[in-house]
């Protein structure tokens, strides 16, 4: 039986080699490619610009009138009667001034709704980060589980073969070959739906990388280097990208509150004109002022004010909130890190090594004559399925190291 366990070796070595057609794309090159093609922080981005645009224009005077006109023209016979001495043609300008501090508030409520469309698209290009990583990994974890179960179905094939040739030779049962099949099929029926689950994953994949399919993914995972303490990632929370939106839009409620207290300030409206007259009468000139009177202010701007008020306390409610709900992520993407790092540790060091000591135990025992075949299967499909159980601890640690990240600060170097 020393054929087997050169064919198991094979294969061992067959699934630890790297595919060499295929370019490879890194989770590095596939958050870069995912940034740089992503029209929904473009989109967003332009949003603040045009925010940022309109800001020196709701700063702005508002535009002038023109007034053009007659006076004074009289009625009985009109409009063929002709016109009296006192009959004018009238022409005014005239320009509204906001009152107080409008003109300056307004532009500085613009420029807060422009900076939170900016904090946005920071915190969509810090999404887009995290979620780029949780798709390639998942990619990678069917990817790799699906080229394990592959090569034990072909493993299996083999020793369908060899118990054939036991049988023929009268060294062996047809009952082994059967259990050899068996174990081939259910590979097999395995192999095919980690294959179902790699399409799907390479799916979500091109969600953010549109031409994932035409690379290969490492055989490994990229090495992470160690998050910065909880308690120091807890303290930026503050400064989060995601939270800033939260900051932005506290700004936008204050400058609504700012607005609402000045509106007590009567807006003015100047004017001035010139009348041409007809006959030995004087020309015109028309000059006046207009103040708007805030008589009932109990009823208007007293309430708009306390409408402003209380936005701007939900506002800051909102980010309260949030903060707790990023603090509750964190913890949690935490421990999901350590307790996972930590069976990763029992797996090197107890799972692995008695499932490949019982492999090799059975392979002995079986070249003595003291082991079926159907136990030496068993076990190698124990070892894979141990393998198999790594590959998505192994998965499942990065995607809590990539959602760790996710909270570190974005001037900070990443892996």
């Amino acid at each position: 039986m020393r054929l087997i366990r050169k064919l198991f070796s094979c294969a061992a070595l067959t699934f630890a080699a790297a595919p060499l057609s295929a370019q490879v794309l890194t989770l590095d090159a596939a958050r870069s490619r995912a940034l740089a093609r992503q029209p929904s922080i473009t989109a967003l981005e332009l949003n603040a610009r045009a925010m940022a645009e309109a800001a020196s224009a709701d700063g702005a005077l508002p535009d002038p009138r023109l007034k053009i006109g007659l006076l004074n023209l009289p009625a009985p016979n009109f409009p063929t009667a002709p016109w009296e001495d006192m009959t004018q043609f009238v022409i005014s300008y005239e320009q509204m001034l906001p009152g107080g501090d409008k003109r300056r508030l307004r532009e500085s409520r613009s420029l807060a709704e422009a900076a939170q469309a900016q904090a946005e698209a920071e915190s969509q290009r810090q999404l887009i980060q995290r979620d780029v990583a949780l798709a390639w990994l998942d990619a990678w974890q069917a990817q790799a589980a699906e080229r394990s179960v592959r090569e034990l179905a072909a493993e299996f094939g083999r020793a369908v073969e060899l118990a054939q040739i036991g049988v023929a030779s009268g060294r062996g049962q047809q009952a082994e070959v059967f259990a050899a099949r068996q174990m081939q099929s259910q590979a097999t029926d395995r192999r095919m739906e980690l294959a179902a689950q790699a399409e799907r994953a390479r799916a979500m994949l091109r969600r953010w990388v549109p031409d994932a399919g035409s690379f290969e993914l490492p055989a490994e995972l990229p090495p992470w280097r160690e998050p910065p303490p909880l308690a120091a990632l807890a303290e930026g929370l503050d400064q989060h990208p995601l939270h800033a939106m939260n900051l932005r839009a506290l700004g936008v409620a204050e400058a609504d509150v700012a607005l609402a207290r000045e509106a007590i300030s009567p807006d003015k409206t100047f004017e001035i004109g010139y009348a041409a007259r007809q006959g030995n009468r004087s020309d015109m000139v028309m000059m006046q002022m207009t103040f708007e009177l805030p008589l009932f202010r109990e009823r208007k701007q007293d309430r708009l004010l306390e409408s402003k008020l209380k936005l701007a306390e939900r506002a800051r409610e909102q980010r309260a909130d949030h903060l707790r709900q990023l603090r509750a992520e964190l913890d949690a993407v935490w421990a999901e890190w350590r307790i996972t790092g930590e069976r990763l540790d029992n797996f090197a060091r107890g799972v692995l090594p008695s499932a490949r000591g019982r492999l090799d135990t059975l392979l002995l025992a079986q070249a003595s004559g003291r082991a079926e075949l159907a136990q030496v299967l068993e076990a190698r499909r124990q070892l894979i399925e141990a393998q198999l159980q790594e590959i998505a601890l192994k998965s499942g640690h990065a995607k809590a190291r990539a959602g760790i990240e996710y909270f570190e600060h974005p001037a900070e170097g990443r892996k």
